[in-house]
């Protein structure tokens, strides 16, 4: 199987609107990617999160909670309240014949996977089928999460935004950015995002929700970059993650540095951002920051 690029894709759709936030008993037991940074005397506390979920993610660890309740911001990758998704969706996310994204122009290999997935699936394919392809990856996605229980209502950035609305919300990236970079990608790169959003099967979905729970980073990362042996791979994750990182780091660097935001900032982004020799975490060290691994070291 090549890199999962459907992964990718719904490490960073954001195509839902805000879920309810629903207290229940969360699992203790969860340790998601969490970090303390300080730079210049001011303190941040960042997250690595997923953008699905279920209603016994909440509450978080009881050390996010309190990192929560002292926080006097929230930075997320993209504040949805000031994106025009209706408009964005009409530029970027509607199929293109001139370009080969339309559902006339599918190649023999995404026909075969696609026959049998919309002959059980109807109504699905006859709704998706008017959107570029990437788009089209996203949906089937987010209809298989549904499927298994899981939901963006309960992504941790959805989550957070809801629970949080007082506090003040600062976007790392733009919600235009997010659909030009998917939409950047050509013919092959798209329809490939379609068959592997099909034939990946139930394990491959749920490996990165437990890899997350778990704290697995090593794994984490290791989904992100499954047998990235082509260079189409190679780019992709390149384009995907490793440049968005260099935004959010110096994003971040940024706000710290500023006088008019107030600390401690609370920093929610992808977790697949903050794993990984090229992560956010790593290129904040670079950048002269101080970053705590809070399940590993003492954070305060």
């Amino acid at each position: 199987m090549a890199t999962s690029q459907w992964r990718l894709i719904v490490s960073i759709c954001l195509l839902a609107f805000m879920g309810f936030s629903i207290q229940v008993a969360g699992a203790e037991t969860d340790k998601p990617p969490f970090y303390q940074v300080q730079w210049h005397g001011k303190t941040a506390y960042l997250l690595g999160s997923i953008h699905i979920g279920r209603a016994d993610f909440y509450p978080l660890p009881a050390q996010i909670e309190a990192a929560l309740g002292k926080a006097r911001g929230l930075v997320v990758e993209v504040d949805i309240n000031k994106a025009d998704s209706i408009a964005l969706l009409q530029q970027y996310g509607r199929a293109d014949k001139t370009k080969g994204l339309d559902w006339q122009s599918r190649d023999k290999n995404t026909l075969q996977i696609m026959a049998p997935y919309c002959a059980s699936a109807a109504n699905v394919c006859q709704l998706i089928q008017s959107f570029a392809p990437w788009l089209q990856a996203t949906q089937v996605n987010l209809m298989r999460y549904n499927a298994l229980g899981y939901s963006t209502d309960y992504g941790v950035d959805m989550q957070l935004m809801t629970r949080y609305a007082a506090l003040p919300v600062y976007q790392l990236e733009t919600a235009e950015s997010q659909f030009q970079l998917l939409a950047s990608f050509g013919s092959q790169e798209q329809w490939s995002m379609v068959r592997e959003a099909i034939s990946a099967s139930d394990d491959e979905l749920l490996s990165l929700i437990t890899a997350w729970r778990s704290g697995n980073e090593i794994g984490l990362d290791s989904i992100m970059q499954q047998q990235m042996g082509g260079e189409d791979d190679t780019q992709m994750l390149e384009k995907i993650l490793w440049q968005r990182n260099h935004v959010m780091a110096d994003g971040i660097i940024k706000l710290m540095g500023s006088a008019d935001v107030a600390a401690p900032l609370f920093v929610v982004v992808g977790a697949g951002h903050v794993v990984g020799d090229k992560s956010v975490v790593q290129l904040l060290k670079q950048a002269g920051a101080k970053v705590n691994a809070c399940w590993k070291e003492v954070c305060e």
